[in-house]
């Protein structure tokens, strides 16, 4: 998962309104949501995603493992292997609900037969999708997304960013942007000292702050020592001698 969703608070950023400027902006936005998204030990984020669920009621499939089923699909003439929806650690099931692969962040729409149904139709409770009627659509894994008889869930899967994330990434955005147009700002730069007319002053190395996760700034670097204490560069993740590959 790269850094996808994370809130930006804008008020610590300028209004721009020329067309280059908003790309150097956005890209100042871009970059500082990368860096948080990478010193916070890549755990925070909320990406789209899309699945096609399948109900357990259905059919057996032609090739199953414990909560995964595989069906063939023909897609731009070429046959694939598709993976229904749930995932190893599937535990619930039924024709009335599906187990979204999450952590789950919100449910952004749910289509079925080509249509966006009404958010009243289902409700998530955690990872869990269940469908007000009590049933589930079939669905056919041998017809393209969006043909009657399929249906799909759009989500953002992961885990949204702690509180204060969207200040702090807007007050990192702005120091991109200021140093992007040429003007004083306060990310580092690769000099340990210098002296003008009298005065020193030491500039800590930038590749020693990023080996520490610091961007230099203070009230951003104390956000990111809160929040990922262990300086921790992924996720931690528990693995059992009773399973194989990567999960998901």
């Amino acid at each position: 998962m790269s850094a996808c969703t994370w809130p930006v608070d804008r008020t610590c950023l300028p209004v721009v309104t020329a067309p280059d400027d908003q790309v150097r902006l956005q890209g100042a936005i871009n970059t500082a949501v990368s860096i948080l998204w990478s010193f916070t030990g890549r755990q925070f984020g909320c990406c789209p995603r899309t699945i096609r669920p399948c109900p357990r009621n259905r059919d057996r499939p032609l090739f199953w493992l414990p909560g995964w089923s595989w069906y063939p699909e023909l897609g731009a003439g070429v046959w694939r292997n598709v993976v229904c929806a749930c995932g190893p650690t599937c535990q619930v099931g039924g024709p009335g609900v599906v187990h979204l692969p999450g952590p789950v962040c919100t449910v952004t729409g749910v289509t079925i037969d080509g249509a966006v149904v009404d958010s009243g139709v289902w409700v998530l409770e955690g990872d869990r999708l269940y469908a007000r009627s009590g049933r589930w659509p079939d669905q056919h894994l041998d017809r393209p997304a969006g043909s009657p008889g399929t249906w799909s869930v759009e989500y953002l899967q992961g885990t949204a960013p702690p509180a204060g994330a969207g200040q702090m990434v807007g007050i990192l955005a702005l120091e991109f942007w200021n140093a992007c147009r040429g003007e004083k700002c306060r990310l580092p730069r690769g000099v340990e000292s210098i002296a003008r007319q009298g005065v020193s002053m030491k500039v800590a190395d930038p590749s020693a702050l990023f080996s520490n996760k610091q961007t230099g700034i203070p009230e951003v670097d104390l956000w990111i020592a809160a929040v990922n204490p262990h300086r921790l560069a992924f996720p931690p993740a528990v693995l059992s001698p009773d399973h194989t590959g990567s999960g998901y």
